[in-house]
């Protein structure tokens, strides 16, 4: 079985070291599911472009194989070189379009170029999270054609060089309701082609901060992560809004929830996710159900206590047993140099992928926070995906909840003003109680 196979390796493993009497080999995997390694923070690269391919290679089912920019650029001008209906227009394709990156901006198709660098093991990290967020391709996979009769002809060239590609389903992910999210959202933004691609990049940020700190509150409370898992409350303040220390639950669950230097519950996803790497590839909310795990799991603990001299008593249950565990991998990361190497985790964690939603609001302390940008694309999403014209705007904040995003009472306030200031909100009646939010598109 899958379950014993890699908990027996992690268990030969650690008795080598234990013979050896080598603790500090000692290693923490935890790649499967976090796209952050324990690198300093300049050192810390991914390659978004080829995240970019790879989604929309699985979302549309197509492929430019490994066609960069240059061998692109060839092959369409040589193509409308050899017809005779478009020679005479091939410097103007080149000028507006290929020698440029206007390209990204009519259409999904240029994000099926490679730029044939090796991937980092981060990027295809990354790359596995979102294929496991995306669970279905688009039913329809005709591609837009463009804004003029030019773009359209270059649209048309481009897809007729494309090969189709298998969905990959192979992908698991930690959290099925985001990923259900993230799949209608990224269909409902694939409606409008000038939307899709204006917002792709933003959209494909605000997930991987959803996906990072879901996982994290999933995964490093206990209550939580044997449960199958649902939107847990972090809690956001828009740009506009004044912070303050009265702001309970902003403050209990926002920003020092996660990120508190003595208390913040990211110190333990890195450890957490390397332990449980050795247990088996599964997430822990599936693997708590294979029973039969619990003598392994005790056997394993017991060989990395005796590896950093730290007692063990065997566990009754699976999730006792991997509990201690996750305790004594914590013990181990505290006392150690490895100490270090979650500092810098979770130092990227915070400023490469959690940067664009932190603010300082200095004395009154730092917060989560919503931009207008980043307020008008989830609006969108919420009430688009509904189907509907228009929602109440409490169903809009109930499509927030549903994606990980809370707002305590001041901020709902605040959203009602931001979307009086955008115009895009009808009351039917004048005590305000059934407000309407339209989209913006």
């Amino acid at each position: 079985m899958e379950h014993f196979s890699i908990i027996e390796s992690s268990i030969s493993d650690v008795e080598k070291l234990i013979e050896n009497n080598n603790g500090s080999a000692y290693s923490n995997v935890a790649d499967q599911f976090l796209p952050i390694g324990p690198q300093t923070l300049k050192d810390h690269k991914l390659d978004w472009d080829r995240v970019y391919q790879s989604l929309i290679e699985n979302l549309f089912q197509l492929s430019l194989g490994k066609r960069d920019r240059d061998q692109l650029k060839e092959e369409v001008l040589e193509s409308f070189l050899n017809s005779r209906d478009t020679r005479e227009l091939v410097d103007v394709f080149d000028e507006l379009y290929l020698s440029s990156n206007v390209l990204n901006n009519i259409t999904p198709l240029a994000y099926l170029v490679s730029n044939k660098e090796t991937l980092t093991s981060r990027t295809k990290t990354m790359i596995n999270i979102v294929q496991g967020l995306l669970t279905s391709p688009l039913n329809d996979k005709l591609i837009s054609s463009g804004n003029n009769p030019l773009e359209s002809l270059l649209i048309e060239k481009i897809q007729q060089l494309c090969k189709t590609k298998a969905f990959n389903e192979g992908s698991v992910t930690y959290l099925p309701f985001l990923a259900e999210a993230f799949s209608k959202d990224i269909k409902t933004l694939t409606k409008n082609s000038s939307y899709f691609l204006n917002e792709l990049e933003g959209f494909i940020n605000i997930y991987t901060f959803l996906y990072l700190t879901q996982l994290t509150k999933h995964l490093c409370i206990p209550g939580n992560r044997y449960q199958t898992p649902t939107a847990k409350p972090l809690y956001f303040i828009l740009e506009t809004e004044r912070a303050s220390k009265e702001r309970h639950e902003c403050n209990q669950y926002g920003y020092d929830h996660l990120f508190s230097k003595t208390n913040g519950i990211a110190l333990y996803l890195f450890p957490y996710l390397g332990y449980l790497s050795q247990l088996s590839q599964e997430p822990s909310w599936m693997l708590i159900h294979n029973s039969n795990l619990s003598p392994k799991v005790n056997q394993f603990n017991q060989c990395i206590g005796q590896l950093f001299d730290e007692g063990y008593r065997h566990e009754d249950s699976l999730q006792a047993a991997v509990n201690s565990g996750l305790n004594l991998q914590q013990l181990i990361f505290d006392k150690t140099s490895r100490k270090d190497a979650n500092k810098k985790v979770v130092e990227i964690f915070e400023k490469k992928f959690a940067a664009e939603f932190i603010t300082d609001r200095k004395a009154a302390g730092k917060y989560f926070v919503l931009n207008s940008n980043m307020l008008l694309l989830l609006t969108n999403l919420v009430i688009i995906g509904s189907s509907e014209s228009q929602l109440l705007i409490d169903d809009v904040i109930e499509g927030f909840k549903e994606r990980g995003i809370w707002l305590d009472i001041m901020s709902k306030k605040a959203l009602l003003k931001f979307y009086e200031n955008v115009g895009n909100i009808e009351k039917l009646s004048d005590s305000g109680d059934a407000v309407y939010v339209k989209t913006t598109i």
